[in-house]
């Protein structure tokens, strides 16, 4: 009778600290809800939250936005089911980037033909070759960024109306190709060069017309602010490609999205653009589903020539039989369509 009272005794402070602890934990949650109307709090710290966002994009994305690489035309590609929408994406940047670009060409050539002393000067030393000069190089690079404005107004003007004119059932075959894609983003490329071209234009007339301590003062803020902006956006591109933003697809349940704080959404988005990131899906696989997947593995399976030349052979170090694993790897793990086996009954011997 000790022995079962001791027991009693050891087991029921435990059972009331369950107890206790669930209470207080639906407590604080029922809190939580009364006070903010979410039941999920951020787990991770702003430190945390920075890092995991501005390890997304690659090196070169650190100077040059994402969405002014081709990668992004190319997610566009994919990612848009529908052929109008996606002509509409890709013109709608052609006719921003033609009213900036005018702007910026104006600005430019009034700076080049303006009355001031500045302008007196850097022409000065233009006609009479001062290379010693930096209103020489001030002069060489305005120059130099007129011509960068030209030709991209004249590659956005002329690529809108080429790329406006085909239909929107031959959008997929016409984006997707090689020549689409860089058609698509000579542009991009050429706003990027002229904007820089102009920043360093204007960084220079900072060093000629102020002394030396505030034209550095003065010239880091803008170039400082033009770097935060890139990284931001960079970062911010790649979570819209990882989390499969573009498609029509909803990322997360109604229900699931409306229980998060803005800080905990936040913090999804990170995990599931790592995960896809860690993936490494081919583009053409990216936004297929399992089952599409699948249903073009078995097609290529009913043909002669699949085993020699497709996935059973060493294509990209892809091994005989690991079509089930390869799928593990690249789709998401709530997909739960089942794989099926494709080998034939001779190959699962083998395997054994």
């Amino acid at each position: 009778n000790g022995h079962t009272e001791s027991n009693n005794t050891n087991s029921t402070p435990s059972a009331l600290t369950r107890s206790r602890f669930n209470k207080i934990k639906r407590h604080s949650t029922f809190q939580m809800l009364n006070s903010k109307g979410f039941t999920q709090t951020s787990q991770l710290n702003y430190f945390q939250r920075i890092y995991l966002l501005y390890s997304l994009p690659k090196l070169q994305e650190f100077f040059i936005s994402v969405d002014h690489r081709s990668i992004w035309r190319r997610h566009l590609a994919w990612s848009l089911r529908d052929g109008d929408h996606l002509r509409n994406a890709v013109t709608g940047r052609f006719a921003s980037n033609m009213v900036f670009m005018s702007l910026l060409l104006g600005t430019e050539i009034g700076v080049l033909f303006s009355p001031s002393k500045p302008a007196d000067a850097f022409r000065k030393a233009l006609d009479e070759a001062s290379y010693g000069q930096l209103d020489f190089w001030a002069g060489i690079i305005l120059c130099i960024s007129i011509g960068m404005t030209l030709s991209t107004l004249l590659a956005n003007f002329t690529a809108w109306a080429i790329v406006g004119a085909v239909s929107p059932q031959n959008s997929h075959a016409i984006l997707r190709s090689s020549i689409g894609l860089y058609a698509a983003q000579l542009p991009a490329r050429l706003v990027l060069l002229s904007i820089y071209c102009f920043v360093v234009t204007v960084a220079l007339f900072i060093f000629i017309l102020l002394p030396r301590v505030w034209c550095f003062i003065i010239a880091i803020f803008p170039i400082a602010l033009i770097g935060h902006i890139v990284f931001v956006y960079s970062a911010f591109g790649r979570l819209v490609m990882y989390t499969k933003a573009m498609r029509r697809e909803e990322i997360f349940e109604c229900e699931e999205e409306d229980s998060m704080t803005p800080k905990r959404l936040f913090e999804a988005l990170l995990k599931r653009s790592h995960e896809e990131k860690a993936r490494d899906t081919p583009l053409p696989l990216f936004y297929k589903t399992r089952t599409e997947i699948t249903e073009q593995i078995s097609n290529l399976r009913s043909r002669s020539d699949f085993v020699e030349n497709g996935w059973d052979g060493e294509d990209g170090g892809r091994k005989s039989g690991g079509s089930e694993d390869y799928l593990e790897k690249i789709l998401e793990v709530d997909d739960v369509v089942a794989i099926p086996d494709f080998r034939s009954d001779d190959e699962r011997k083998k395997k054994r």
